[in-house]
């Protein structure tokens, strides 16, 4: 099994969650992001020999929109875990996007000792969250 037939099986990118979730996040406040890093099996067919493939991430490189990113081999995790974040500096709106490498293994029906191998390469699928508004809250005395 080579890296193209890794990259020619149809992966599904990962669930990516953002926190706070909703319309909006805040200026000059830790955004946090995170993916639920679950593998993806399969079972296909090379030569007329039957094969499991066992594709799982590696890598997680994050998109913030603003010009920054920032790669990583932790998926990160939901608060109070502060594993994956970024702080935006100004006011836009923000197309956050993560792009996940995926390395695999397979094994072949016919093999007597059902050994798993590596797959040479990788393959990579993105995860596009909602766009969203960063904003800066302001207070201001009143009499």
């Amino acid at each position: 099994m080579t890296e193209q037939d890794l990259r020619r099986l149809t992966i599904e990118p990962l669930e990516a969650h953002r926190q706070p979730a909703g319309a909006e996040a805040l200026v000059n406040k830790a955004l946090i992001v995170y993916a639920n890093p679950q593998h993806r099996t399969f079972r296909t067919s090379l030569l007329d020999y039957g094969i499991d493939v066992d594709a799982y991430p590696v890598e997680y490189a994050w998109d913030f929109g603003d010009g920054t990113t920032l790669v990583t081999d932790d998926p990160g995790a939901p608060y109070p875990a502060f594993d994956v974040t970024h702080t935006y500096a100004d006011e836009l709106t923000a197309h956050v996007t993560m792009t996940t490498t995926w390395k695999g293994k397979y094994r072949v029906d016919d093999d007597p000792d059902r050994e798993w191998r590596d797959i040479p390469g990788t393959a990579f699928t993105t995860t596009t969250f909602e766009p969203f508004d960063v904003v800066e809250l302001r207070s201001r005395l009143v009499s």
